[in-house]
């Protein structure tokens, strides 16, 4: 039995569906009862709990041979913070698998986490890597790029309500994009042990410029515009933010991370440790997500 922490995230989500594809036996952890019941309806195994709370997770676990963490307290709706989610929650989620007698586990970090980096959550999910590494768990950490599917979404939705795709900054930066089936596949590959002490950077064949990808989801849209938002403006408001709302100051942060930061990546070495793993075009996997709509 494995256990997926963050199974109702972006990534999450999609881990789960591949590993009942998979036939691998799961269940998921939610701190939400509303969740865990559409879960069940769902015809999947969840079971209510908080990574944060110590105390919830050792009936979470009990019975499972590995963990797999795609948990997140970055985004505005996750009611949390890095620091108690992404370094918290995971290091809570390590001590009870020890204690559990649980195998294996299977963090999802981000490429670039590093005790240095200018992002939070960067900073915490290094915290939650070192952890691991220190520990007596069969260990693998996934270091994914951009993930596709959370600036889709986000563009996305501005397209169909509005016409506008939102561009961070200028938008002519390369940023390398992968997409959440891609980063799934490469989690149900590390469960079968072939990874095990290794921690990979997983990344996408494109390095795209927000512009480009704007104009990609326009095309899919059947017509649209780019609007950029000024660097400028976006630190003003990421500063005023975190003053009075710092979860969406975390998400401000980000948007002037993507929309300046270098982020392109040559995944393609780091790939040849992922045989069979898919390595999806954007285009493709935009097409892949209209036809799923």
């Amino acid at each position: 039995m494995i256990l997926l922490a963050g199974g109702t995230g972006t990534l999450g989500s999609v881990l789960a569906h591949v590993l009942q594809d998979a036939r691998m036996p799961f269940r998921i952890l939610t701190r939400s009862s509303d969740k865990a019941s559409a879960l069940k309806e769902a015809g999947l195994n969840a079971v209510i709990g908080d990574a944060e709370n110590p105390a919830d997770l050792a009936s979470a676990l009990s019975g499972c041979t590995a963990v797999v963490s795609a948990v997140s307290g970055f985004g505005p709706q996750s009611g949390s913070t890095p620091s108690a989610v992404d370094r918290g929650g995971n290091i809570n989620l390590m001590k009870a698998a020890e204690a559990a007698g649980v195998r294996q586990f299977v963090l999802f970090s981000m490429r670039g986490a590093s005790a240095s980096h200018p992002l939070e959550l960067a900073r915490m999910k290094f915290a939650a890597e070192r952890q691991l590494v220190g520990s007596s768990l069969e260990w693998t950490i996934l270091r994914p790029t951009t993930i596709l599917e959370t600036y889709t979404a986000i563009m996305g939705e501005s397209l169909r309500k509005s016409g506008v795709a939102v561009v961070f900054g200028r938008g002519d930066n390369p940023v390398n994009f992968v997409s959440a089936r891609d980063l799934a596949a490469a989690g149900r590959f590390a469960l079968e042990g072939r990874l095990n002490g290794q921690a990979v950077d997983v990344g996408g064949p494109d390095n795209l410029t927000l512009n480009a990808l704007a104009a990609l989801l326009i095309e899919g849209n059947g017509g649209g515009r780019t609007v950029r938002l000024p660097l400028p403006l976006l630190r003003a408001a990421a500063a005023g933010a975190r003053l009075v709302a710092p979860q969406w100051g975390r998400v401000l942060g980000g948007a002037v991370h993507l929309g300046a930061a270098e982020m392109s990546f040559d995944a393609a070495i780091e790939r040849t440790k992922l045989p069979g793993v898919p390595y999806t075009p954007v285009r493709e996997a935009l097409s892949s997500q209209d036809r799923s709509a």
